[in-house]
């Protein structure tokens, strides 16, 4: 079943139409496996190396 999908992050809009195995029985089992299929990944951008915040500006597509 596909199911719409929208994530707000810091005013920030994602949206995405997606394959959802099943049906969902609750918005918690949705949020669940949308959990599953995410890989959230963050550091202490403050304390990082220059080589490092370059190249998570180059990740980003922005290099300052």
């Amino acid at each position: 079943m596909k199911i719409a999908v929208k994530l707000t992050f810091f005013g920030e809009e994602i949206t995405k139409l997606v394959d959802y195995p099943g049906r969902p029985t609750s918005q918690g089992e949705v949020v669940q496996w949308l959990m599953s299929q995410t890989d959230i990944q963050w550091t202490d951008y403050d304390s990082a190396s220059q080589e490092d915040k370059i190249l998570y500006h180059y990740d980003e597509g922005t290099v300052q």
